[in-house]
């Protein structure tokens, strides 16, 4: 598959999954502002009364529609990217694909990896020579069963046991070096934005900052809190600002998305950076790993804390420090801002750009078209 291929195929995404991923996160975002940042907490409760006549009621609806909708995010990126690769033979098995990718919380990139062996897998079983009466659906059935496979045995041979690694790393170092593990925590946050590792890190900052009563919260325990939530802060924040800084590097679907990207930043939504991601991951998802990792181990460092694991600067009465909190999560901003542009100004131009322009060559009377 050719590289400028993939590439094409990815960067067409945004113009479907930036609004997608826009109003899903818009979803969250308002919920938060109208219920609280409690609301995470008493969603199901709140819904369980069914009390329409409440605001509360309503926001708690809103989350929910919003979480569910960031979560079926790694279906659409599978079946679309399956369907690029291999055409409608293959939606089927990404969707499939994706739904065990969401399953087990895989995110952004198993779901991208899903659609990639969705597709690939077809485009191999097509190849395969068959009696003339075997039924069309067979091709499909066959890719879905070996996408699905795929994706289990990645999570149960590589990303689980990473994920125990992890734990254990971060549980270490919470009582040897708190710098590396505000490193680690950025890292992870920012590395699939949203997904099954991202996960774990805000898993293990939440397990300090859980109950009702933040006054029998220990300090490092909102620090590690508040680490996560700069960290996961950053991408699209950053992303924001270098569409900014260096519009060209970016197309219109980008652009466009970025004018909205940063109040998921500001809200602590990481998934609002996951349509830069997908039309350039090998350089958004290393530049936002590498902001993150400022983030999180300037935080560590501050001291700032955060009691609540959500709700980015909605949260700033919960918060301890927050004018440090700020510096850490723009010292990150600016770092993968930075990154992402350098990045992307390194990257080589598709060979559409680099194609000499057309001149004019008068001869007589006419004008003729020259290369």
């Amino acid at each position: 598959m050719p590289r400028t291929t993939l590439s094409r195929w990815l960067t067409a995404n945004v113009p479907h999954f930036g609004p997608y991923v826009a109003i899903a996160a818009a979803m969250n975002v308002l919920a938060l502002a109208l219920g609280g940042t409690g609301l995470t907490d008493t969603a199901d409760q709140i819904l369980g009364t069914g009390d329409w006549t409440q605001l509360h009621t309503w926001a708690a609806l809103l989350l929910k529609i919003g979480i569910s909708g960031l979560g079926f995010l790694p279906v659409g990126v599978a079946a679309y990217v399956a369907y690029g690769v291999a055409g409608r033979p293959a939606l089927v098995p990404g969707l499939l694909g994706g739904m065990a990718a969401m399953g087990m919380e895989g995110g952004l990139l198993v779901g991208l990896t899903a659609g990639l062996i969705a597709g690939a897998t077809t485009l191999a079983l097509q190849r395969v020579p068959v009696p003339a009466k075997t039924p069309a659906a067979l091709v499909p059935f066959l890719a879905s069963l070996i996408t699905s496979a795929a994706v289990f045995v990645l999570a149960d041979v590589l990303l689980n046991p990473l994920t125990t690694w992890l734990h254990q790393k971060m549980a270490y170092l919470e009582f040897h070096d708190t710098a590396l593990l505000g490193v680690f925590l950025g890292l992870m946050v920012c590395s699939d934005l949203g997904g099954m590792i991202s996960k774990t890190a805000v898993a293990f900052g939440t397990v300090g900052v859980s109950g009702y009563d933040a006054s029998k919260f220990s300090p490092i325990d909102m620090t590690i809190m508040a680490a996560v939530v700069a960290a996961g802060m950053v991408p699209p924040l950053a992303l924001t600002l270098a569409t900014l800084v260096r519009r060209t590097l970016f197309t219109d679907a980008e652009r466009t998305y970025g004018k909205a990207s940063w109040l998921f930043g500001a809200t602590f939504v990481p998934e609002g950076a996951i349509p830069f991601a997908l039309a350039d991951p090998l350089r958004v998802i290393p530049a936002s790993m590498a902001g993150g990792a400022v983030s999180g181990a300037l935080t560590m460092t501050l001291n700032p804390t955060i009691s609540v694991p959500y709700g980015g600067v909605l949260a700033v009465g919960d918060m301890g420090k927050p004018l440090l909190f700020a510096v850490a999560v723009a010292a990150g901003v600016l770092v993968t801002a930075g990154t992402a542009i350098a990045l992307k100004t390194l990257r080589r131009p598709a060979p559409a750009a680099i194609r000499p322009a057309t001149t004019r060559v008068r001869t007589g009377r006419k004008t003729s078209a020259a290369v």
